[in-house]
């Protein structure tokens, strides 16, 4: 799969820095977004820009949908003047949006019909692996079609995790990002607490870190974003909104318990709401600050 032609489109803060990667591995990748833009700064750097789906589908065998959400996906591959219309039999779409499962199965069953097959692999890292083609990804789909996609793939993540059938890869990184919304949630609840209580939030961190409540929100988000105050944005608090939604659904449909998503979920769009959906998804701390009445971080 190396030789074959490879397009992105969508070109956002993860989908962008995608294909930037794939440019500065040799390949000569085809590249759309909305933002021409976005698409003009890829051109610069020796991607192909294309105005219409269409015409990038027909000239790409491999195409990678890096979208915000499921009506996207479903808009860009399906809808009028979309990438189905274009692609050829035996050519494959990878979806790396955080996406619906049920979305997906779907998408995959109609153009499984016309001989294109589909991979489901949403990725996790942020955008500073992303840059370095350090990634994890999980993928969803038969496992003879990631094995022909792997090269790509191995360009842009170096863990690389085939968790199931077609719609397993959108399951797993909801599920995935459901913990980290809930880690950084409690973290910014207890840190708040700490701080409002006297206790330095240096030292409640360290303390934190050094013991059982430690995660990946404690460990690497809370001091690279919070106490720094930088809330340097990278995937942002609606899109983080929006996958722990996904999970509460799919808890619903299966009949699954979901008392903690549900709170959860209800703090990140009370976010959302108070107007923080663009900003990054670690000043879900500035929202628990606001409802404390207390700064966590340093002063600037």
């Amino acid at each position: 799969m190396m030789n074959e032609r490879i397009a992105v489109v969508g070109l956002g803060q993860m989908g962008g820095r995608i294909a930037r990667r794939l440019v500065q591995q040799g390949h000569k990748i085809g590249v759309f977004d909305t933002d021409p833009g976005r698409a003009a700064d890829l051109a610069a750097l020796g991607a192909t820009s294309y105005t219409d789906l269409h015409s990038l589908a027909a000239r790409h065998d491999v195409v990678l949908t890096v979208l915000p959400d499921a009506s996207a996906v479903k808009a860009v591959v399906l809808g009028e003047g979309g990438l189905s219309g274009g692609l050829a039999q035996g050519s494959l779409l990878i979806d790396m949006t955080s996406s619906v499962p049920s979305v997906t199965k779907d998408i995959a069953s109609t153009l499984a019909q016309a001989g294109i097959r589909m991979l489901d692999a949403p990725v996790s890292g942020g955008v500073q692996k992303a840059e370095v083609g350090a990634l994890t990804i999980m993928v969803g789909g038969d496992a003879a079609v990631l094995q022909k996609a792997l090269p790509v793939l191995q360009e842009i993540g170096t863990q690389i995790f085939h968790v199931g059938e077609i719609g397993a890869g959108h399951t797993t990184k909801a599920l995935n990002n459901l913990i980290t919304a809930t880690t950084l949630a409690i973290t910014s609840e207890a840190m708040a607490l700490g701080v409002k209580l006297g206790v330095d939030a240096q030292v409640l961190l360290d303390v934190i870190n050094a013991g059982s409540g430690r995660s990946a929100s404690s460990e690497t988000k809370f001091p690279q974003q919070v106490l720094s105050r930088k809330f340097e944005r990278g995937f942002s608090m609606a899109l983080m909104c929006k996958d722990v939604g996904i999970a509460l659904a799919m808890a619903r449909d299966a009949n699954s318990p979901a008392q903690v998503s549900s709170a959860v979920h209800g703090l990140w769009q009370l976010g959302v709401e108070q107007g923080h959906g663009d900003m990054d998804h670690t000043a879900i701390a500035v929202v628990v600050e606001q409802m404390a009445g207390v700064r966590i971080g340093a002063a600037q």
